[in-house]
Protein backbone atom coordinates (compact mmCIF):
# COMPACT_ATOMS: atom_id res chain seq x y z
CA UNK A 1 0.00 0.00 0.00
CA UNK A 2 1.42 3.40 -0.98
CA UNK A 3 2.25 6.28 1.29
CA UNK A 4 -0.44 8.86 1.91
CA UNK A 5 1.92 11.67 0.96
CA UNK A 6 3.19 10.41 -2.38
CA UNK A 7 0.72 12.66 -4.22
CA UNK A 8 0.93 15.57 -1.79
CA UNK A 9 1.64 18.90 -3.50
CA UNK A 10 4.93 20.66 -2.99
CA UNK A 11 3.90 23.70 -0.99
CA UNK A 12 5.43 26.34 1.23
CA UNK A 13 2.97 25.63 4.02
CA UNK A 14 0.80 22.77 5.21
CA UNK A 15 -2.99 23.11 5.53
CA UNK A 16 -4.15 24.62 8.81
CA UNK A 17 -6.83 23.66 11.28
CA UNK A 18 -10.02 25.72 11.25
CA UNK A 19 -9.97 26.24 15.03
CA UNK A 20 -7.23 28.37 16.52
CA UNK A 21 -5.93 30.03 19.64
CA UNK A 22 -7.12 29.23 23.12
CA UNK A 23 -10.22 27.47 21.78
CA UNK A 24 -8.05 24.93 19.99
CA UNK A 25 -5.78 24.49 23.03
CA UNK A 26 -8.87 23.89 25.17
CA UNK A 27 -10.19 21.31 22.69
CA UNK A 28 -6.82 19.55 22.68
CA UNK A 29 -7.06 19.25 26.46
CA UNK A 30 -10.72 18.30 26.82
CA UNK A 31 -11.39 16.10 23.76
CA UNK A 32 -8.13 15.37 21.90
CA UNK A 33 -9.09 11.97 20.46
CA UNK A 34 -12.04 13.05 18.26
CA UNK A 35 -10.32 16.35 17.46
CA UNK A 36 -7.15 14.73 16.11
CA UNK A 37 -9.08 12.24 14.00
CA UNK A 38 -11.25 15.03 12.61
CA UNK A 39 -8.21 17.11 11.72
CA UNK A 40 -6.73 14.14 9.88
CA UNK A 41 -9.98 13.47 7.99
CA UNK A 42 -10.41 17.13 7.04
CA UNK A 43 -6.84 18.02 6.10
CA UNK A 44 -4.89 14.85 5.35
CA UNK A 45 -1.61 13.46 6.66
CA UNK A 46 0.01 16.80 7.59
CA UNK A 47 -1.95 19.62 9.22
CA UNK A 48 -0.81 22.63 11.21
CA UNK A 49 -2.59 23.26 14.49
CA UNK A 50 -3.03 26.98 15.03
CA UNK A 51 -1.62 27.00 18.55
CA UNK A 52 -0.47 30.43 19.80
CA UNK A 53 3.25 31.09 19.24
CA UNK A 54 4.04 27.43 18.51
CA UNK A 55 4.40 25.70 15.12
CA UNK A 56 2.62 22.41 15.87
CA UNK A 57 1.80 19.79 13.22
CA UNK A 58 -0.22 16.59 13.35
CA UNK A 59 1.67 14.11 11.14
CA UNK A 60 -0.18 10.92 10.23
CA UNK A 61 1.76 9.51 7.28
CA UNK A 62 3.67 6.31 8.15
CA UNK A 63 6.66 7.25 5.95
CA UNK A 64 7.04 10.56 7.76
CA UNK A 65 6.53 8.88 11.14
CA UNK A 66 9.21 6.33 10.27
CA UNK A 67 11.68 9.08 9.44
CA UNK A 68 10.86 10.96 12.65
CA UNK A 69 11.51 7.87 14.77
CA UNK A 70 14.60 6.64 12.95
CA UNK A 71 16.18 10.12 12.82
CA UNK A 72 15.52 10.91 16.50
CA UNK A 73 18.71 12.43 18.00
CA UNK A 74 19.55 13.83 14.55
CA UNK A 75 17.14 16.17 12.73
CA UNK A 76 14.46 15.22 15.27
CA UNK A 77 14.53 15.47 19.04
CA UNK A 78 12.31 13.73 21.55
CA UNK A 79 9.64 15.84 23.17
CA UNK A 80 7.38 18.82 22.65
CA UNK A 81 9.97 21.60 22.49
CA UNK A 82 13.66 21.59 21.75
CA UNK A 83 16.10 21.69 24.60
CA UNK A 84 18.93 24.22 24.34
CA UNK A 85 21.26 21.21 24.29
CA UNK A 86 19.77 17.93 23.00
CA UNK A 87 22.01 16.09 25.47
CA UNK A 88 20.49 18.02 28.38
CA UNK A 89 17.77 16.51 30.57
CA UNK A 90 14.11 16.99 29.70
CA UNK A 91 11.69 18.97 31.81
CA UNK A 92 8.27 18.53 33.40
CA UNK A 93 6.03 16.65 33.65
CA UNK A 94 7.67 13.21 33.49
CA UNK A 95 11.04 14.33 34.78
CA UNK A 96 9.51 15.38 38.08
CA UNK A 97 8.33 11.82 38.64
CA UNK A 98 11.06 9.77 36.96
CA UNK A 99 14.28 11.77 37.09
CA UNK A 100 16.65 11.06 34.19
CA UNK A 101 15.71 7.52 33.25
CA UNK A 102 15.32 6.15 29.73
CA UNK A 103 12.04 7.98 29.11
CA UNK A 104 13.33 11.44 29.93
CA UNK A 105 17.12 11.54 29.51
CA UNK A 106 18.93 13.57 26.88
CA UNK A 107 20.41 11.95 23.78
CA UNK A 108 23.93 11.18 25.04
CA UNK A 109 22.80 9.78 28.40
CA UNK A 110 19.99 7.85 26.71
CA UNK A 111 22.39 6.15 24.29
CA UNK A 112 24.71 5.13 27.12
CA UNK A 113 21.93 3.90 29.40
CA UNK A 114 20.10 2.00 26.69
CA UNK A 115 23.30 0.15 25.83
CA UNK A 116 23.69 -0.83 29.49
CA UNK A 117 20.05 -1.80 30.05
CA UNK A 118 19.24 -3.56 26.76
CA UNK A 119 20.71 -6.95 27.85
CA UNK A 120 18.23 -7.02 30.75
CA UNK A 121 15.43 -7.34 28.18
CA UNK A 122 16.92 -10.06 26.00
CA UNK A 123 14.55 -12.93 25.34
CA UNK A 124 16.16 -15.35 27.79
CA UNK A 125 15.79 -12.80 30.60
CA UNK A 126 12.12 -12.25 29.79
CA UNK A 127 11.50 -15.99 29.62
CA UNK A 128 12.99 -16.32 33.10
CA UNK A 129 10.33 -13.93 34.42
CA UNK A 130 7.44 -15.62 32.61
CA UNK A 131 6.75 -18.16 35.36
CA UNK A 132 6.23 -15.26 37.78
CA UNK A 133 3.72 -13.67 35.39
CA UNK A 134 1.60 -16.84 35.41
CA UNK A 135 2.02 -17.64 39.11
CA UNK A 136 1.00 -14.14 40.21
CA UNK A 137 -1.94 -14.12 37.79
CA UNK A 138 -3.22 -17.46 39.16
CA UNK A 139 -3.03 -16.10 42.71
CA UNK A 140 -4.91 -12.94 41.70
CA UNK A 141 -7.70 -14.76 39.88
CA UNK A 142 -7.87 -17.44 42.57
CA UNK A 143 -9.66 -14.92 44.77
CA UNK A 144 -12.51 -14.46 42.29
CA UNK A 145 -15.94 -16.08 42.63
CA UNK A 146 -18.41 -17.10 39.96
CA UNK A 147 -20.75 -14.19 39.22
CA UNK A 148 -18.55 -11.49 40.78
CA UNK A 149 -18.86 -7.98 39.37
CA UNK A 150 -15.32 -6.65 39.14
CA UNK A 151 -13.54 -3.57 37.88
CA UNK A 152 -11.00 -5.42 35.77
CA UNK A 153 -8.98 -2.26 35.21
CA UNK A 154 -8.33 -2.08 38.94
CA UNK A 155 -7.69 -5.84 39.05
CA UNK A 156 -5.17 -5.64 36.22
CA UNK A 157 -3.49 -2.63 37.86
CA UNK A 158 -3.01 -4.57 41.09
CA UNK A 159 -1.72 -7.60 39.21
CA UNK A 160 0.77 -5.68 37.08
CA UNK A 161 1.94 -3.89 40.23
CA UNK A 162 2.60 -7.30 41.80
CA UNK A 163 4.52 -8.34 38.69
CA UNK A 164 6.75 -5.25 38.58
CA UNK A 165 7.31 -5.45 42.35
CA UNK A 166 8.56 -9.02 41.86
CA UNK A 167 10.59 -8.48 38.69
CA UNK A 168 12.07 -5.05 39.46
CA UNK A 169 12.68 -5.36 43.22
CA UNK A 170 12.06 -9.05 44.04
CA UNK A 171 9.48 -8.21 46.72
CA UNK A 172 5.97 -9.51 47.38
CA UNK A 173 2.91 -7.34 46.84
CA UNK A 174 1.91 -7.51 50.52
CA UNK A 175 5.32 -6.26 51.71
CA UNK A 176 6.00 -2.79 53.12
CA UNK A 177 8.14 -2.08 50.04
CA UNK A 178 5.25 -2.86 47.68
CA UNK A 179 2.91 -0.67 49.75
CA UNK A 180 5.34 2.21 49.35
CA UNK A 181 5.53 1.52 45.61
CA UNK A 182 1.74 1.55 45.34
CA UNK A 183 1.44 4.92 47.09
CA UNK A 184 4.21 6.35 44.94
CA UNK A 185 2.53 5.19 41.74
CA UNK A 186 -0.77 6.79 42.73
CA UNK A 187 0.88 10.10 43.64
CA UNK A 188 3.07 10.09 40.52
CA UNK A 189 0.09 9.52 38.24
CA UNK A 190 -1.71 12.47 39.82
CA UNK A 191 1.27 14.83 39.68
CA UNK A 192 2.16 13.94 36.08
CA UNK A 193 -1.44 14.48 34.93
CA UNK A 194 -1.56 17.82 36.75
CA UNK A 195 1.81 18.93 35.40
CA UNK A 196 0.59 18.79 31.80
CA UNK A 197 -1.20 22.12 32.41
CA UNK A 198 0.35 25.52 33.08
CA UNK A 199 -1.88 25.85 36.15
CA UNK A 200 -0.69 22.47 37.35
CA UNK A 201 2.96 23.44 36.88
CA UNK A 202 2.31 26.50 39.03
CA UNK A 203 0.74 24.30 41.73
CA UNK A 204 3.85 22.09 41.62
CA UNK A 205 5.80 25.05 43.00
CA UNK A 206 3.35 25.89 45.77
CA UNK A 207 3.04 24.14 49.17
CA UNK A 208 -0.56 23.04 48.54
CA UNK A 209 -1.71 19.70 50.06
CA UNK A 210 -1.35 17.72 46.81
CA UNK A 211 2.20 18.98 46.27
CA UNK A 212 3.12 18.19 49.87
CA UNK A 213 1.71 14.67 49.46
CA UNK A 214 3.76 14.11 46.33
CA UNK A 215 6.93 15.44 47.92
CA UNK A 216 6.41 13.17 50.94
CA UNK A 217 5.75 10.19 48.66
CA UNK A 218 8.87 10.98 46.61
CA UNK A 219 11.01 11.14 49.74
CA UNK A 220 9.56 7.84 50.97
CA UNK A 221 10.10 5.92 47.73
CA UNK A 222 13.59 7.40 47.24
CA UNK A 223 14.61 6.38 50.75
CA UNK A 224 13.26 2.89 50.10
CA UNK A 225 15.11 2.50 46.80
CA UNK A 226 18.38 3.86 48.15
CA UNK A 227 18.11 1.55 51.16
CA UNK A 228 17.64 -1.41 48.82
CA UNK A 229 20.57 -0.25 46.67
CA UNK A 230 22.80 -0.03 49.73
CA UNK A 231 21.74 -3.45 50.97
CA UNK A 232 22.34 -5.06 47.56
CA UNK A 233 25.76 -3.46 47.21
CA UNK A 234 26.73 -4.56 50.72
CA UNK A 235 25.56 -8.12 49.99
CA UNK A 236 27.43 -8.33 46.70
CA UNK A 237 24.35 -7.57 44.55
CA UNK A 238 22.74 -11.01 44.48
CA UNK A 239 19.61 -11.83 42.52
CA UNK A 240 18.22 -11.67 39.01
CA UNK A 241 15.62 -8.92 39.53
CA UNK A 242 16.06 -5.77 37.48
CA UNK A 243 17.42 -3.71 40.38
CA UNK A 244 20.22 -6.25 40.86
CA UNK A 245 20.94 -6.22 37.13
CA UNK A 246 21.10 -2.42 37.11
CA UNK A 247 23.64 -2.54 39.93
CA UNK A 248 25.66 -5.19 38.10
CA UNK A 249 25.82 -3.24 34.82
CA UNK A 250 29.20 -1.78 33.84
CA UNK A 251 29.97 0.83 31.22
CA UNK A 252 31.73 -1.00 28.39
CA UNK A 253 34.18 1.89 27.86
CA UNK A 254 35.08 2.80 31.45
CA UNK A 255 34.03 -0.29 33.42
CA UNK A 256 32.27 2.00 35.89
CA UNK A 257 28.94 1.07 37.52
CA UNK A 258 25.92 3.36 37.37
CA UNK A 259 25.77 6.00 40.09
CA UNK A 260 23.13 5.30 42.71
CA UNK A 261 21.07 8.27 41.52
CA UNK A 262 20.95 6.84 37.99
CA UNK A 263 20.04 3.38 39.28
CA UNK A 264 17.18 4.99 41.21
CA UNK A 265 15.93 6.85 38.10
CA UNK A 266 16.08 3.76 35.89
CA UNK A 267 14.42 1.49 38.48
CA UNK A 268 11.60 3.96 39.01
CA UNK A 269 11.16 4.40 35.25
CA UNK A 270 10.92 0.62 34.73
CA UNK A 271 8.52 0.36 37.65
CA UNK A 272 6.12 3.10 36.61
CA UNK A 273 6.32 2.67 32.83
CA UNK A 274 5.86 -1.09 33.08
CA UNK A 275 2.85 -0.94 35.34
CA UNK A 276 0.07 1.30 34.02
CA UNK A 277 0.56 0.69 30.30
CA UNK A 278 0.23 -3.09 30.57
CA UNK A 279 -2.71 -2.80 32.99
CA UNK A 280 -4.49 -0.52 30.53
CA UNK A 281 -3.89 -2.87 27.60
CA UNK A 282 -5.27 -5.85 29.53
CA UNK A 283 -8.34 -3.92 30.69
CA UNK A 284 -9.10 -2.79 27.14
CA UNK A 285 -8.63 -6.36 25.86
CA UNK A 286 -11.12 -7.70 28.41
CA UNK A 287 -13.59 -4.95 27.55
CA UNK A 288 -13.36 -5.84 23.85
CA UNK A 289 -13.72 -9.58 24.49
CA UNK A 290 -16.72 -9.05 26.75
CA UNK A 291 -18.30 -6.99 23.97
CA UNK A 292 -17.51 -9.66 21.35
CA UNK A 293 -18.42 -13.09 22.79
CA UNK A 294 -17.59 -14.93 19.57
CA UNK A 295 -14.02 -13.68 19.57
CA UNK A 296 -13.74 -14.50 23.27
CA UNK A 297 -14.85 -18.08 22.70
CA UNK A 298 -12.35 -18.45 19.88
CA UNK A 299 -9.55 -17.36 22.21
CA UNK A 300 -10.78 -19.71 24.94
CA UNK A 301 -10.90 -22.61 22.48
CA UNK A 302 -7.23 -21.99 21.64
CA UNK A 303 -6.37 -22.13 25.34
CA UNK A 304 -8.42 -25.28 25.93
CA UNK A 305 -6.10 -27.10 23.53
CA UNK A 306 -3.14 -26.58 25.89
CA UNK A 307 -2.08 -29.33 28.28
CA UNK A 308 -2.34 -27.01 31.30
CA UNK A 309 -1.85 -23.37 32.25
CA UNK A 310 -0.07 -21.37 29.56
CA UNK A 311 3.71 -21.12 29.80
CA UNK A 312 6.30 -19.22 27.84
CA UNK A 313 6.83 -22.36 25.74
CA UNK A 314 3.21 -22.10 24.57
CA UNK A 315 3.54 -18.58 23.13
CA UNK A 316 4.05 -19.75 19.53
CA UNK A 317 0.75 -21.69 19.80
CA UNK A 318 -1.20 -18.71 21.16
CA UNK A 319 -1.65 -17.05 17.79
CA UNK A 320 -5.21 -15.91 18.32
CA UNK A 321 -4.52 -14.67 21.86
CA UNK A 322 -1.63 -12.67 20.41
CA UNK A 323 -3.92 -11.35 17.68
CA UNK A 324 -6.39 -10.19 20.33
CA UNK A 325 -3.63 -8.18 21.99
CA UNK A 326 -2.39 -6.73 18.71
CA UNK A 327 -5.90 -5.64 17.82
CA UNK A 328 -6.39 -4.18 21.30
CA UNK A 329 -3.19 -2.16 20.97
CA UNK A 330 -4.36 -0.98 17.56
CA UNK A 331 -7.69 0.29 18.88
CA UNK A 332 -6.51 1.46 22.32
CA UNK A 333 -2.77 2.19 22.19
CA UNK A 334 -1.59 3.05 25.74
CA UNK A 335 0.79 5.68 24.31
CA UNK A 336 -1.90 7.47 22.29
CA UNK A 337 0.30 10.46 21.39
CA UNK A 338 4.06 10.70 20.81
CA UNK A 339 5.92 13.95 20.18
CA UNK A 340 9.02 14.88 18.24
CA UNK A 341 10.72 18.23 17.66
CA UNK A 342 12.36 19.38 14.44
CA UNK A 343 15.87 20.67 14.99
CA UNK A 344 16.17 21.82 11.38
CA UNK A 345 13.86 22.59 8.48
CA UNK A 346 12.54 19.45 6.77
CA UNK A 347 10.21 18.54 3.92
CA UNK A 348 7.50 16.28 5.34
CA UNK A 349 4.64 15.05 3.20
CA UNK A 350 5.52 17.54 0.48
CA UNK A 351 5.45 20.51 2.86
CA UNK A 352 8.35 22.52 4.24
CA UNK A 353 8.15 22.47 8.03
CA UNK A 354 10.30 24.96 9.95
CA UNK A 355 13.03 24.25 12.45
CA UNK A 356 11.49 24.45 15.88
CA UNK A 357 8.25 22.74 14.81
CA UNK A 358 6.67 20.23 17.16
CA UNK A 359 5.22 17.09 15.59
CA UNK A 360 2.32 15.13 17.04
CA UNK A 361 2.51 11.46 16.01
CA UNK A 362 -0.66 9.72 17.13
CA UNK A 363 -1.14 5.95 17.11
CA UNK A 364 -4.81 6.66 17.91
CA UNK A 365 -5.18 8.46 14.57
CA UNK A 366 -3.04 6.22 12.35
CA UNK A 367 -4.34 2.95 13.84
CA UNK A 368 -7.90 4.03 12.97
CA UNK A 369 -7.16 5.30 9.46
CA UNK A 370 -9.30 3.52 6.84
CA UNK A 371 -6.54 4.01 4.26
CA UNK A 372 -4.47 1.44 6.14
CA UNK A 373 -7.04 -0.55 8.12
CA UNK A 374 -10.27 -1.87 6.53
CA UNK A 375 -13.17 -1.40 8.93
CA UNK A 376 -10.86 0.50 11.27
CA UNK A 377 -13.37 0.88 14.11
CA UNK A 378 -14.20 -2.83 14.20
CA UNK A 379 -12.53 -5.28 16.60
CA UNK A 380 -11.19 -7.95 14.22
CA UNK A 381 -8.36 -10.01 15.73
CA UNK A 382 -8.24 -12.30 12.72
CA UNK A 383 -6.88 -9.45 10.59
CA UNK A 384 -3.54 -10.24 12.31
CA UNK A 385 -3.52 -13.88 11.24
CA UNK A 386 -3.01 -13.28 7.53
CA UNK A 387 -0.13 -11.81 5.51
CA UNK A 388 0.52 -8.12 5.02
CA UNK A 389 -0.28 -6.91 8.55
CA UNK A 390 0.56 -4.27 9.45
CA UNK A 391 0.28 -2.83 5.92
CA UNK A 392 3.19 -0.46 6.69
CA UNK A 393 5.76 -0.79 9.46
CA UNK A 394 4.58 2.51 10.92
CA UNK A 395 0.86 2.14 10.32
CA UNK A 396 1.09 0.38 13.71
CA UNK A 397 3.42 1.75 16.37
CA UNK A 398 2.05 1.19 19.89
CA UNK A 399 5.61 1.10 21.26
CA UNK A 400 7.05 3.94 19.18
CA UNK A 401 10.13 3.19 17.12
CA UNK A 402 13.73 4.03 16.39
CA UNK A 403 16.34 4.60 19.13
CA UNK A 404 13.60 5.66 21.58
CA UNK A 405 11.36 2.63 21.03
CA UNK A 406 10.07 1.23 24.31
CA UNK A 407 12.82 -1.01 25.65
CA UNK A 408 10.30 -3.21 27.45
CA UNK A 409 7.99 -3.98 24.52
CA UNK A 410 8.78 -7.70 24.41
CA UNK A 411 8.48 -7.90 28.20
CA UNK A 412 5.06 -6.20 28.05
CA UNK A 413 3.73 -8.37 25.21
CA UNK A 414 4.90 -11.59 26.92
CA UNK A 415 3.39 -10.49 30.23
CA UNK A 416 0.06 -9.43 28.70
CA UNK A 417 -0.26 -12.59 26.59
CA UNK A 418 0.37 -14.94 29.50
CA UNK A 419 -1.87 -13.01 31.91
CA UNK A 420 -4.72 -12.94 29.37
CA UNK A 421 -4.26 -16.64 28.61
CA UNK A 422 -4.25 -17.51 32.33
CA UNK A 423 -7.47 -15.56 32.91
CA UNK A 424 -9.41 -16.83 29.88
CA UNK A 425 -8.53 -20.45 30.55
CA UNK A 426 -10.68 -20.46 33.72
CA UNK A 427 -12.94 -17.43 33.37
CA UNK A 428 -15.38 -15.88 30.93
CA UNK A 429 -16.01 -12.13 31.07
CA UNK A 430 -19.40 -10.58 30.32
CA UNK A 431 -20.67 -7.05 29.91
CA UNK A 432 -22.70 -6.03 32.95
CA UNK A 433 -25.80 -3.82 32.42
CA UNK A 434 -26.07 -0.84 34.72
CA UNK A 435 -22.33 -0.29 35.07
CA UNK A 436 -20.54 2.90 33.97
CA UNK A 437 -19.90 3.12 30.22
CA UNK A 438 -16.35 2.34 29.16
CA UNK A 439 -14.79 5.51 27.77
CA UNK A 440 -11.16 6.33 27.00
CA UNK A 441 -9.43 8.96 29.13
CA UNK A 442 -6.37 10.28 27.24
CA UNK A 443 -3.93 11.47 29.88
CA UNK A 444 -0.29 10.40 30.00
CA UNK A 445 -1.59 7.00 28.88
CA UNK A 446 -4.94 5.94 27.46
CA UNK A 447 -6.87 4.49 30.37
CA UNK A 448 -10.58 3.71 30.94
CA UNK A 449 -12.20 6.79 32.50
CA UNK A 450 -14.43 4.99 35.04
CA UNK A 451 -12.84 1.56 35.02
CA UNK A 452 -14.07 -1.55 33.20
CA UNK A 453 -16.79 -3.31 35.19
CA UNK A 454 -17.43 -6.88 34.01
CA UNK A 455 -19.20 -9.97 35.32
CA UNK A 456 -16.80 -12.90 35.67
CA UNK A 457 -18.01 -16.48 35.20
CA UNK A 458 -16.04 -19.53 36.27
CA UNK A 459 -15.73 -22.13 33.53
CA UNK A 460 -13.70 -24.86 35.24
Amino acid sequence: MTSLTETAPSSASAPESAGHGLRLVRALRTAPLPLLRQLHRDHGPVVRLRVPRLPVFLVSDPDAIQEAFIRTHHEYDKGWVRRADPDSPSVLPLTKALGQGLLTSGARLHRRQRRLIQPMFHRERIEAYAASFVALARVAFGGWHDGDLRDVHREMSELTLAIVARTVFDVELDSAVAATIGRSIAENQAIVRRSTTLWGQLLDRLPVPSTRRWNASAREVNAMIYEMIGARRAAGIPGTDLLSLLLSARDEDTGEPMPDTQVRDEALTLLLAGHETTANALAWALHLLASHPGEQERARAELAALDGPATVADLPRLRYTGAVLNETLRLYPPAWIITRHLTEERTIGGYRLPAGASLLLSPWVVHRDAHWWPEPQRFRPDRWLGPGVPPHRYAYFPFGGGPRQCIGNDFAVTEATLVLATLLRDWRVEAAPGTPPVRPLPLVTLRPRDGVWLRVRATG
